[in-house]
Formats: structure tokens, C-alpha cells, sequence
């Protein structure tokens, strides 16, 4: 089985490599998202089709034009914590070598979707892991990111919903073979 990402992915640059994380600079991007919410407590692994199916509708020509548009990696999912509920941003990145604009675009056909330009991203304290994105396991590579970050005098939005959790491979993958990541925006340094 290969472990290769056969799908375009939005290009970035390397600006530091550290030990155990790398920051990162995304170019600009054009994205699709869907919110929606799941109830407390549900794992990262569930109700991720509420997002995920209207998202995958709109790229398979669900939009005004029926114009299909080539799955990219990662899919980014994040998430705040509400009162009685979690709410969740997943979103597609449109393919940067074939849309730089939003009017390339056609428009969609489902309200729930909604696509948006990501000019200004601010630089990002990314760590890679494999296996399931599960909260337990989110929850562990965040903490072991921020304390890298702190270690080494940077200083990382402390905001829940900036959290970016991207996912590259298929849900049929091996877990062993998956290529998941976590990246939180860089706000300063010390």
C-alpha cells in the first residue's frame, strides 16, 4: 500500500524547522466550508459527514455551473466549544493552480456551503502525526506542540477555534499510514 498523497495540495513555505514541529507560510487560498454542530462530548471521528457531504457535493458539481472540481488535501476541520454543543468549520482548499479567484468559482447550490478567500494567513506552528484524528489524540499533539512552541520562546494563539486540524488521506487508509496534522496560528515571540 502506498503512503504517498496522490491529490494536490496548497503550497507553503518552510519558514523554521524545529524539533518535533516546522512554521509554515501558506499562500493564499480559496476556500469552501461548512459549519455545523455535533452534540458535546462527540468525538472528533463522528458526525464529520455533516460537513464533509455538503463540501464533497459542491466539488462533484453540485454549484450553479454542474462543474466538477478536483478534491485537495488537506481537508481542515476546526472547532469551538459551545454551551451545549461543539461547532465545527471543515472546509476544502479549492485547487490553487487551477482557481486564484473566487469569481473562477461557480457559485453554489447549497446554502450550508460558502466560499471565501484566505489572503492574510498568519504564520503556523504545524506538527505531524499518523494514526485516527481522535479528540484524545488531538488533544495529546496539541498540547505536545504548544509546549515545544513555549520552549522555544513562541508564543501561539490561545484561541480553541484556531485551532487548524488537517487530514490528508482517505477514511479507508491504514491508520499506521495516515498523515494527519495540527497547526496553530503564531501571534509573537518571546
Amino acid at each position: 500500500m502506498s503512503t504517498e498523497v496522490n491529490t494536490e495540495t496548497p503550497p507553503y513555505d518552510v519558514i523554521e524547522r524545529k524539533n518535533g514541529y516546522e512554521i509554515r507560510r501558506y499562500h493564499a487560498q480559496i476556500w469552501a466550508q461548512c459549519t455545523y454542530e455535533v452534540p458535546l462530548n462527540t468525538d472528533f471521528t463522528s458526525g464529520r459527514e455533516y460537513g464533509f457531504s455538503p463540501l464533497f457535493g459542491y466539488i462533484s458539481g453540485n454549484n450553479n455551473a454542474h462543474m466538477k472540481i478536483a478534491m485537495t488535501v488537506p481537508v481542515i476541520t476546526q472547532e469551538t466549544i459551545m454551551d451545549r454543543s461543539i461547532r465545527r468549520k471543515m472546509s476544502f482548499i479549492m485547487s490553487p493552480s487551477n482557481f486564484k479567484s473566487l469569481n473562477q468559482l461557480p457559485m453554489t447550490s447549497d446554502r450550508s456551503v460558502r466560499l471565501f478567500e484566505q489572503s492574510n494567513l498568519p504564520p503556523l506552528a504545524c506538527i505531524a502525526f499518523n494514526m485516527t484524528t481522535t479528540t484524545v489524540r488531538n488533544a495529546a499533539k496539541e498540547q505536545e506542540l504548544r509546549q515545544a512552541a513555549t520552549r522555544d520562546g513562541i508564543l501561539l494563539s490561545p484561541n480553541e477555534s484556531d485551532v487548524m486540524y488537517l487530514t490528508y488521506n482517505r477514511p479507508d487508509t491504514m491508520p499506521q499510514y495516515r498523515r494527519n496534522e495540527i497547526c496553530i496560528p503564531i501571534i509573537g515571540r518571546r
